[in-house]
């Protein structure tokens, strides 16, 4: 609810978004109230939320903010609502509480994790990941492998799951906890696989080579793709940050810039580019091989 000047109002219009159809003066009861319900309901996971709502026009609410892993939008007729989205509601009581018998509402249900769906992603992933690609003019088979299979399974879940009624929801806490389990155990890998021929290299000379081409490699793209995202496509600092991370498929820093600007800015950006660059990066790489040895 906004209270300015008639002629900022079109203004304002750019800027948000369309002016709502409902009309707060003429909701029922003169006392409006505001809510925060947590969808719980399985059978609304796979509407539109247009069409979830469609029967209530008359109850007298608006749902003004949708709430999902933490990431705050503006919700829509043809978004769809996943298990643990957080929704605001304003309205009537009467109309609070017909969202609230759609929606469920029912925290207890999001104690109890849903594995079912988590492993039939996996072994999914396993398997298209083992699909051999045959390539046109390519003398072997490209498979996507172990790390690009689940990640495409995953993002069809995620997307496409709520139709077939697979719920994949978790706890932030429980997903908090996996990703810096896993980021510690992807920097203690690659520690354990690296340092052992570390001090060998640097005896011979060659380390500081290797560490001077890998420099310039690392920090060159990034300096470029950083300013041409800052100067010319207006994206805001941490967006670039997160932009960056997913181009070099760098969790810690995502960890990092994620600290630093105390939202998930740099998460969303991340996950944006991340699934891209690590398919290209699966793909290109066997074909770099193939085309050059």
């Amino acid at each position: 609810l906004i209270v300015t000047s008639r002629r900022q109002i079109e203004q304002l219009k750019m800027l948000i978004g369309s002016e709502a159809s409902i009309d707060l003066r003429k909701a029922k009861g003169s006392a409006l109230q505001s809510s925060y319900i947590v969808v719980t309901n399985d059978a609304v996971t796979h509407k539109r939320l247009g069409d979830i709502l469609e029967f209530h026009d008359e109850e007298g609410f608006t749902l003004t903010r949708l709430n999902r892993a933490g990431i705050e939008m503006v919700p829509h007729d043809d978004i769809f609502l996943q298990l643990g989205d957080t929704v605001k509601v304003v309205g009537t009581q009467e109309g609070i509480q017909a969202v609230t018998e759609v929606m469920g509402n029912s925290l207890k249900k999001l104690e109890v994790p849903d594995l079912a769906p988590i492993f039939i992603g996996i072994v999914l992933g396993i398997i298209l990941g083992s699909i051999p690609f045959h390539i046109p003019h390519i003398p072997m088979a490209v498979k996507i492998g172990m790390a690009g299979g689940p990640l495409i399974i995953a993002l069809l879940l995620s997307r496409f799951g709520g139709m077939f009624y697979l719920t994949n929801y978790t706890t932030n806490s429980a997903n908090l906890m996996i990703r810096e389990l896993g980021i510690g155990l992807f920097l203690a890998s690659v520690g354990l696989s690296s340092g052992g021929n570390l001090s060998t290299a640097f005896a011979d000379g060659t380390g500081w080579t290797w560490v001077g081409m890998g420099a310039v490699i690392t920090i060159l793209p990034l300096l470029v793709t950083g300013i041409l995202a800052m100067k010319y496509f207006r994206k805001t600092f941490f967006e670039t940050c997160g932009l960056l991370a997913g181009a070099s498929t760098d969790p810690p820093a995502l960890a990092f810039a994620s600290k630093l600007a105390g939202s998930d800015i740099p998460a969303i950006t991340y996950a944006t580019v991340y699934p891209l660059t690590m398919i290209l990066r699966i793909v290109g790489a066997q074909l770099l091989i193939l085309f050059f040895l």
